[in-house]
């Protein structure tokens, strides 16, 4: 027999519950009545029961109806259903119902304790079943916790490679946006659009060290980023100041120009130096509720070091374009001219007023003329030399191009050059950094001259396109001299990359790059180069607004 259990006795038969309950006490049983459908329902609420010998005809319900509850709510309880009918529908309906078996009324005690105990054995398997299920799935939760131990450090590994690698990604998309076309806007609106998929960003500052320059890009209201540059003179930036010194000019630099808040923001300082100079200082403005670990302090560190560095390589490239033309070379050789070429006019001059022969005064003539053109070139050089700095201004490609011709015209004529001029229009451009295109055009040209053999062709050609564009061609036939002082090859891949990768050439590209244009070199064929300038227009700026108040 099955192990002594606590047994529920269904029956509205005051004999039949009494003789039940006394047949189950000398099994060794305990057990509990109930005369119908109500009271059974209140033991089960109150009482665990192993198993239920639940009577079909009670005052209130057929037994059957208690089956259900007792189902869903104590699903170790067996139940067996006492009955008088015999009919097999009677048995088929009862165990649908879901009645573990079922005795016929009237029964002997020997089928009465088989029933009982077949339904404890159920029960007991029923209870070793779930507390399997339950050791197995406590021991699951076990392993698994001992797994998520063993692994958190593989994990915490893995997020910190992703974001590593997310990060590296957007360090190199920011070197390839650098690489194609540097300009201070499209490099800060780059770096605040990286720089927000990984921090609550609110602003980026660089502040030059000479505390002239200030720079900052932030995201307006309508989602806009706007980058707002300034100049203003100052003592320098990073002078002796202390760190806090500096944040707080900063932050006042970006409240009065940028319009950025300072409450809630909490701002981290880069200073960079190169060559052992300092440069700026670049600054990110982040919410004050974000923490810094040492790994986004190392990101932004790189971040702060790529800004840093390619502003300062844009700077330092506009200055050697500025200063290494062939107009600022010419100045200085013409320094130590000036004297000797006052000197030979003052000696002609003098010279003519004794001279008697008609040979001898058209000699002095030619001498004096050659002076006087000489010190028109050293004159137009210096005004070539003269920077023009981020200054918006209207020039005319048309004028620049016949200026560099024309200094460079006794070159041309002493080598039998013919210069071809094909000009569709001036070619007015509204252009920043403009004058400087007319020290790379007389870069360029002079570059051409030395590269066509005595009595070649150079061609210039300028057109204006529909689509808001100035096209200048500078065309020439390869002779056997040197370009940009590199030998050239006649046509092929070799000669075009020697070509582009000459210093003078990368600097006249980053010239014609500050005005907002593009600088080709293309070899049509194995004999004839030409270098290909394209500028925008911008003839909307040319024309007088209509509306008043604009």
């Amino acid at each position: 027999m099955s192990s002594k259990s606590h047994i529920l006795i269904v029956d509205d038969n005051l004999q039949i519950r009494s003789l039940l309950a006394e047949l189950l006490s000398v099994a060794g049983h305990t057990s509990m009545m109930a005369s119908s459908c109500q009271e059974a329902h209140a033991l089960l609420e109150e009482h665990t029961f192993n198993c239920a010998l639940i009577d079909l005809g009670l005052p209130d319900g057929n037994g059957l109806d208690l089956l259900p509850p007792i189902t869903q709510h104590h699903p170790l309880l067996v139940p067996i259903i006492l009955t008088g009918d015999g009919r097999a529908e009677t048995i088929i309906d009862t165990m649908r119902a879901g009645a573990f078996d079922f005795l016929i009324k009237p029964f002997v005690s020997a089928t009465l304790q088989a029933a009982v105990n077949r339904a404890l054995d159920y029960h007991n398997a029923l209870r070793e079943r779930d507390e399997l299920v339950q050791l197995l799935s406590e021991e699951r939760e076990q392993l698994k916790i001992r797994v998520d131990d063993a692994t958190a450090d593989l994990r915490q590994y893995a997020n910190h490679c992703k974001r590593v690698g997310s990060r590296l990604h957007s360090l190199v998309r920011l070197t390839q946006v650098a690489s194609e076309r540097y300009t201070d806007e499209l490099v800060f609106r780059s770096i605040v659009e990286e720089l927000e998929n990984y921090f609550p960003l609110r602003c980026v500052a660089l502040q030059s060290a000479t505390g002239m320059e200030f720079l900052c890009a932030r995201r307006d209201g309508s989602g806009e980023i706007n980058v707002i540059a300034v100049e203003e003179a100052g003592q320098p930036a990073d002078n002796g100041r202390s760190t806090a010194d500096m944040e707080t000019r900063i932050r006042e630099m970006a409240a009065r120009h940028a319009a950025v808040e300072s409450t809630g923001v909490a701002v981290y300082l880069y200073p960079q130096s190169y060559w052992g100079k300092k440069a700026c200082t670049v600054a990110f403005f982040l919410e004050d509720a974000f923490t810094v670990d040492p790994e986004c302090d190392q990101f932004l560190s790189m971040c702060a070091h790529f800004l840093g560095f390619e502003w300062q390589d844009a700077r330092l490239s506009l200055h050697a374009t500025q200063q290494a033309s062939l107009g600022n070379i010419a100045v200085e050789i013409s320094k130590g001219l000036i004297q000797d070429l006052t000197a030979i006019r003052t000696t002609a001059d003098f010279i003519s007023e004794t001279a008697v022969s008609a040979e001898a005064l058209e000699g002095l003539n030619l001498i004096r003329g050659s002076v006087d053109s000489l010190h028109v070139q050293i004159k137009n050089f210096r005004q070539l030399s003269q920077p023009h700095k981020d200054s918006v201004e209207t020039v005319h490609l048309a004028d620049y191009l016949n200026q560099a011709v024309d200094m460079l015209g006794r070159t041309i004529k002493n080598k039998g050059i013919e210069v071809e001029r094909y000009f569709d229009g001036d070619a007015p451009c509204v252009l920043l950094n403009g004058p400087s295109l007319a020290r790379t055009f007389l870069d360029l040209i002079s570059a051409a001259v030395r590269a066509v053999d005595v009595d070649g062709t150079i061609a210039l050609r300028l057109s204006e396109s529909e689509s808001n564009h100035a096209l200048v061609r500078i065309s020439y036939e390869i002779g056997h001299t040197e370009l940009f002082g590199v030998e050239t090859a006649a046509g092929g891949d070799q000669g075009s990359l020697l070509v582009e990768s000459h210093p003078q050439f990368i600097l006249a590209q980053r010239s014609v790059q500050s005005c907002g244009g593009r600088l080709m070199l293309k070899y049509e064929d194995e004999i004839f180069c030409s270098f290909h300038i394209i500028l925008p227009r911008n003839p909307l700026s040319l024309e007088p607004s209509t509306e008043s108040d604009t």
